[in-house]
C-alpha cells in the first residue's frame, strides 16, 4: 500500500494532498501545521519546528539529550502524523494500520519540509517506521521504473585526506568486499569494484569505469547554507572542500548516471537545496545519505546492512532503509540515540527491479579462498595456539608477530586470522579492533594507553572490558576472543625492537589484568621489513621474555610462492581454476609475479572471477580452459 502526501508551501503557510497514487481521488489536508515557526510541546517546553531541525543539524549533545530522547522523538512523531495521516477518516486510518507494509513518499519542493525528520512518524505510542513503514522523500511523484544490472559496477570513493580524523575506511571497506565477493566473485576490487580515493581518480573513473552504483564514504561539511564533501587530492593528499554540486555535476555528466548513489557522511542532507538529496536526485533514481551527523560505527554497520538487502537480497531502496529501522538490535542502534533515524532516502523511481547473485555453493567456492592461499605453517601456530588458550582458559593473551617485505601477504594474513577464526571458532565471539600506532612515543605508557582506548573507543582503559561486553550482548557462546589487529609496521621510526619489548611488557602487566574471565585476546602485529635476517636478529630473542598473563610467538617469515605451494592449495579449497593446463597456467602466473604474494593472489583473482563471469562469451569461455590465453 502506497501514500503519496503532497506538500506545497502557500504564502507563510502550507496546503497538502494525501492519496495513494491517484491525485484526482486526493484528500486535501486542512492547514497542516508544519510552518518552521510552528511549536510544539516537548516534554511541556513549547519548540518550533525549525529550532529542533537546527539542533538535529547542529548535532547540539545537550539539545538532543532534552528534545531528542525517547519521549521528544515520540512527540515530534505524533505531531508529524497528527498533520498528515491523522487527517484520514478513522475507517481509513484502522485500515492503514492493518497492513504489513505501507510506503510512504513525501513529495516536496520544500527545503524546511524536505528536513523534516518524517521517520519519526508515530502512532499509539509507536514508531512506524519501526513496524514495516517506509518514508522516503521525491520532488516530484515517481513515474519511471529502474532496473539494476547483475553484477553492477560499483564506484567507492574513500578519501583519506591529510590532517583529517580518520574515517577507519580499511576495516569497512574490507568487509564490503566480503560481503560481495562472498556472494558474486565478480564485485571484488579491480573487478566491478573499484577505489578511488582523490578527486582526481574520482572524476576519471565517473568515464572510464561508467559506474551503475556510487558509494561515498567520508567525511561530510555542511549546514542549512553550505554543503561539502571532503576529498583528497594531488600525490599528497591535501584536504580539497567540493562542493555537493560539483560533485553532483560530475555525475550528472554521465553518459549514463547511476541507478542509486549513496553518500554516507556527515550532514548530507542539511543544506536543503544544497544538499545531496536535492543535487543528485532529480537524475539518480535513489538517493541516500545522512540527515545528520554520523557516527563512524553507527554509519559502517547501516551501510553494509544497506547494500547486503540491496545488492545481495534484490531488496528496493526504500524497503531497505525501512528494514535498518526495523533491525534497531542487530544494528546495536536504539531509539535512545538519534543516530537510528540518520539515513534518509530520496526517491525518484517508481518500481525498481534488481538482479542480485545466487551465491555459489561453499563446497564449489570457498568466498575467502583467496585468503588462504599457503602460509599453512603460520596459520596453524596461530590457530592451534589460540584454541588451546580458549580451551584452557589461559594464558589470557596470545601475542604473534609475522614478518616479510613488501608485498609478502603481511596485511592479507591479518584478514586471513579474522575470518577463519570466526570460521571455526564457532562458539566463540570474535571481536576485531584495529589500533593505529601513535605518531611517536615521547611519553610512551601514555602513548599505549591512547592508542588502545581511541581503538576502543573509550575514555579509560578500566572502561574495556565493559566495551568488550557490550559488543557482545546477546552473541552466541560463552567467550569473547579480542583480536587486536594492529597496523603493519612499516619503519623502525614507527616501532622498533626496544619500544616493541616495552610495548609487550606494559601490555602484560597493564592491560592484560583488566580482562575479565571470559574475555581473551590475540594480539597480531606484524613488520615489513627490507632485511628479514637483521629483523629476525633483534626480535628473536623476545621470545625469551618474562611475561605472567602473556605468550608471545614469533612465526617464520613470509616468503614468495612456489608452484607446490599454488598446486597443493587449489586441491585443498578446491577453487574452481582449469585443469587441463592448471600447471602451465600457474607457472606462467609465478614468472609473471616472480613468485610475490600479493601480485601472484591478484592474478588467481582476475582468472577465477573471470571463469565464473557469466557474461563471456563461449570463446573466451574456450580460450580460458585451452590454455591459450594472456598468461
Amino acid at each position: 500500500m502506497r501514500y503519496f502526501v503532497e506538500i506545497t508551501p502557500v504564502a507563510n503557510a502550507y496546503t497538502g494532498l494525501i492519496d495513494q497514487g491517484n491525485p484526482a481521488t486526493a484528500q486535501p489536508l486542512a492547514n497542516p501545521r508544519l510552518e518552521p515557526t510552528t511549536e510544539i510541546s516537548i516534554k511541556g517546553r513549547a519548540c518550533s519546528l525549525d529550532g529542533l531541525m537546527q539542533s538535529l543539524i547542529g548535532y547540539q549533545s545537550s539539545q538532543l539529550a532534552t528534545l531528542f530522547d525517547e519521549r521528544g522523538q515520540l512527540e515530534i512523531g505524533q505531531h508529524l502524523y497528527a498533520q498528515t495521516f491523522g487527517q484520514l477518516a478513522a475507517n481509513e486510518r484502522q485500515r492503514l494500520h492493518q497492513r504489513d507494509e505501507v510506503e510512504v513518499c513525501i513529495v516536496t519542493q520544500d527545503e524546511h519540509i524536505t528536513r523534516l525528520p518524517w521517520a519519526l512518524l508515530a502512532h499509539n505510542g509507536i514508531f512506524l517506521s519501526t513496524t514495516g513503514w517506509s518514508v522516503t522523500l521525491s520532488g516530484t511523484r515517481p513515474s519511471k521504473d529502474c532496473e539494476l544490472p547483475p553484477s553492477p559496477r560499483i564506484l567507492v570513493i574513500a578519501p583519506q585526506p591529510t590532517g583529517v580524523q580518520g574515517t577507519l575506511a580499511e576495516p569497512h571497506l574490507e568487509a564490503l568486499e566480503d560481503l560481495l565477493s562472498a556472494h558474486d566473485p565478480r564485485l571484488s576490487w579491480n573487478r566491478h569494484l573499484k577505489l578511488v580515493e582523490t578527486w582526481e581518480d574520482f572524476t576519471r573513473q565517473v568515464k572510464e569505469f561508467e559506474p551503475q552504483i556510487v558509494y561515498y564514504y567520508g567525511h561530510g561539511e555542511g549546514d542549512v547554507h553550505r554543503s561539502r564533501l571532503d576529498f583528497a587530492s594531488g600525490p599528497n593528499k591535501q584536504l580539497l572542500d567540493v562542493p555537493v554540486a560539483d560533485f553532483a555535476l560530475c555525475l550528472r555528466n554521465m553518459a549514463t548516471p547511476p541507478a542509486l548513489v549513496y553518500v554516507n557522511c556527515c550532514l548530507g542532507d542539511a543544506a536543503g537545496y544544497l544538499g545531496v538529496g536535492k543535487q543528485l536526485a532529480a537524475f539518480v533514481p535513489a538517493v541516500i545519505t545522512n540527515r545528520t551527523v554520523a557516527m563512524i560505527e553507527a554509519a559502517q554497520a547501516q551501510a553494509l546492512a544497506l547494500w547486503d538487502d540491496i545488492l545481495l537480497r534484490g531488496i528496493a531502496p526504500h524497503q531497505a532503509v525501512a528494514r535498518l529501522y526495523s533491525r534497531l538490535g542487530d544494528l546495536h542502534l536504539s531509539t535512545a540515540d538519534v543516530r537510528w533515524l540518520t539515513p534518509v532516502l530520496h526517491r525518484q523511481y517508481d518500481a525498481w527491479r534488481a538482479n542480485p547473485p545466487t551465491p555459489p555453493s561453499r563446497l564449489v567456492h570457498d568466498p575467502h579462498w583467496h585468503l588462504k592461499i599457503d602460509r599453512v605453517t603460520q596459520y596453524s601456530v596461530v590457530a592451534e595456539q589460540t584454541r588451546q588458550m580458549l580451551r584452557e582458559r589461559k594464558p589470557r593473551t596470545h601475542a604473534f608477530v609475522w614478518y616479510g617485505r613488501e608485498g609478502e601477504g603481511i596485511e592479507i594474513f591479518h584478514q586471513r586470522l579474522n575470518v577463519e577464526l570466526r570460521e571455526s571458532l564457532l562458539h566463540t565471539f570474535v571481536y576485531e579492533v584495529r589500533p593505529e600506532w601513535p605518531m611517536e612515543f615521547e611519553d610512551f605508557y601514555r602513548s599505549c594507553q591512547d592508542m588502545l582506548t581511541e581503538a576502543f573507543s573509550v575514555s579509560t582503559l578500566d572502561a574495556i572490558p565493559a566495551r568488550i561486553r557490550s559488543k557482545t550482548a546477546g552473541a552466541s557462546g560463552t567467550q569473547t576472543l579480542v583480536y587486536i589487529r594492529h597496523q603493519p609496521v612499516r619503519s623502525p621510526k614507527v616501532l622498533n625492537a626496544k619500544n616493541f619489548q616495552r610495548y609487550l611488557a606494559w601490555w602484560d602487566s597493564v592491560f592484560a589484568p583488566l580482562l575479565e574471565s571470559q574475555q581473551f585476546v590475540l594480539l597480531g602485529v606484524s613488520f615489513l621489513v627490507d632485511n628479514p635476517a637483521n629483523f629476525l636478529a633483534r626480535v628473536e630473542p623476545l621470545e625469551d621474555m618474562e611475561l605472567h598473563l602473556t605468550a608471545f610467538r614469533l612465526l617464520d617469515q613470509m616468503e614468495k610462492l612456489a608452484l607446490k605451494d599454488l598446486r597443493d592449495f587449489l586441491r585443498k579449497h578446491n577453487v574452481q581454476l582449469v585443469t587441463q593446463h592448471r600447471d602451465q597456467i600457474l607457472t606462467k602466473i609465478l614468472t609473471k609475479t616472480g613468485g610475490r604474494y600479493e601480485q601472484t593472489v591478484e592474478e588467481l583473482k582476475d582468472l577465477v572471477s573471470r571463469r565464473w563471469d557469466l557474461n563471456y562469451e563461449p570463446q573466451a569461455a574456450q580460450q580460458a580452459t585451452s590454455g591459450e590465453d594472456d598468461w
